[in-house]
């Protein structure tokens, strides 16, 4: 797990987390990255025999995630699991036999798989959010993606989101760990595409796994509260971020040629200019 400045939630996912069946607190690996309301401490006195890692403020998820990834290999040799958890996600009750065991009938001959743990909104009709992702025409469009929804089988995905992600230590010792190319984000839709092309299996686990409500998007160039030009300017700023330069390395690597790495920078500004909202 990695966090930054959100105590009260980064609790909440651990409480939970802590009423899952054979979890032990000394197997948490926790980087506390640079957080000025003491969520590292508080985690310590929730918990403390974890593993709390610091960092400087710059890690992000993709480096906290790396950070934690690598000292829990680094201590414990034998493990054959590894999970990442976001730490907004509440788990629900008894998710992690359920994603352990899906995982564990999806394996390949070496024991090699990837299980994606789906996440729903608190709302009442609980929306899927997060979790894998299948792509409908790979070759044409090697970047459209849509969620996949749980069926109460584990189904092959193409690549996933890390919220709630299950890997096995055979699945690390083919792949290894995120790719530090990426801050921030993409470093999961990476590990799971990657995982793709090497051969490992990347399963949606049959039923969802935990509430992580969406990212909101008020004040962003998805906010249809806003008129176009407000959101164009608004892109602007994003492209000119942290997400906009991990976007631009993930394309640079999934796209087949410069004009649809071009097609695809541009694409968003199109849409807020035509009204036509991603899905």
């Amino acid at each position: 797990m990695t966090c930054h400045n959100r105590r009260a939630t980064t609790l909440q996912c651990l409480t939970a987390l802590a009423r899952q069946q054979g979890f032990r607190e000394e197997d948490l690996y926790l980087v506390d990255d640079g957080s000025q309301d003491g969520t590292g401490k508080a985690v310590l006195a929730l918990m403390p025999q974890a593993h709390v890692l610091e960092g400087d403020g710059t890690l992000f998820w993709n480096g906290g995630m790396r950070l934690a990834w690598e000292q829990a290999r680094a201590v414990e040799t034998d493990y054959d699991w590894y999970f990442w958890l976001n730490d907004d996600v509440e788990l629900l009750p008894g998710a992690l036999d359920g994603i352990l065991a899906d995982a564990e009938r999806s394996r390949d001959q070496h024991g090699a798989v990837i299980c994606a743990g789906t996440t729903i909104s608190r709302g009442s009709e609980g929306e899927v959010t997060y979790g894998g992702h299948l792509r409908p025409d790979p070759r044409r469009r090697p970047l459209r993606m849509r969620l996949a929804i749980p069926d109460g089988t584990p189904k092959k995905i193409d690549t996933i989101s890390g919220n709630a992600v299950l890997v096995s230590a055979a699945a690390f010792e083919r792949l290894g760990s995120l790719d530090p190319m990426f801050e921030h984000i993409y470093g999961d839709l990476d590990y799971g595409l990657r995982a793709g092309a090497a051969g490992v299996p990347c399963i949606l686990a049959g039923k969802p796994v935990g509430y992580c409500d969406a990212n909101p998007v008020a004040g962003s160039s998805r906010d249809p509260a806003l008129s176009r030009f407000a959101r164009v300017r608004a892109r602007w700023r994003e492209a000119r971020a942290i997400h906009g330069r991990d976007w631009r390395r993930f394309v640079a690597r999934y796209s087949p040629s410069p004009i649809t790495r071009l097609g695809h920078r541009l694409s968003p500004y199109a849409r807020i200019l035509l009204d036509k909202p991603r899905r």
